[in-house]
């Protein structure tokens, strides 16, 4: 038997998910040995994550998100 979510409880699970994302993300930044590939790839998705946020009504988010993918270029 398969359930599925409802478009509430998806919506939830992808911002749930974005925020995850982005705190990993940030973990990555801070950490000077992370391989550059996997830095250029977190910040090509923290990328998309914040244009999705930020266009469905979560611009709260906009400077935080930035500064990680201004962190993951160092």
């Amino acid at each position: 038997m398969t359930l599925k979510l409802s478009e509430q409880d998806r919506d939830k699970l992808a911002l749930h998910t974005a925020f995850a994302v982005h705190q990993i993300a940030r973990y990555i930044a801070a950490q000077e040995d992370a391989p550059r590939e996997i830095r250029d790839r977190l910040r090509g998705h923290i990328s998309a994550i914040e244009g999705v946020l930020v266009t469905t009504g979560h611009d709260w988010i906009k400077d935080e998100m930035e500064a990680t993918e201004q962190a993951l270029n160092g």
